[in-house]
């Protein structure tokens, strides 16, 4: 024997393979977590879009209360008014033939969101 001593203990740290499979898990659960955040981001940038909408249907809706909405004609009234990329359109038809004083008004609003086109309507009787 020369001397040599080897040293078959333990060893300390961790293997290429070892670093590189902990890094695909943790990046797979960042992409993960990552998709998340943006799915919940589009779905508030949609809720956003329909609360819009109804506060512009409602201001439609309340402008006709100020109105003498007897007088008006029935059917779509125009012009459609755009509103910060929101396009408003109104109904008023008499559903009533033994209440002609009642009017039947539908606020219609349109946009184009995340999804697509998109549009929600509000209706009630005045």
């Amino acid at each position: 024997m020369n001397g040599v001593t080897v040293f078959r203990g333990k060893s300390e740290g961790f293997t290429l393979i070892e670093v590189v499979i902990a890094s695909m898990i943790l990046a797979i659960v960042i992409t993960g977590i990552a998709f998340f955040f943006m799915h919940i981001i589009e779905m508030s940038d949609q809720m956003d879009d329909q609360a819009r909408a109804i506060q512009i249907c409602r201001e439609g809706i309340e402008d006709l209360r100020s109105e003498d909405v007897q007088a008006l004609a029935d059917g779509w009234q125009s012009p459609s008014t755009v509103i910060e990329g929101f396009t408003r359109s109104i109904w008023i038809d008499t559903p009533y033939s033994i209440y002609p004083a009642a009017k039947h008004v539908r606020c219609r609003v349109t946009w184009s969101g995340i999804e697509g086109a998109d549009s929600l309507s509000l209706s009630t009787i005045l």
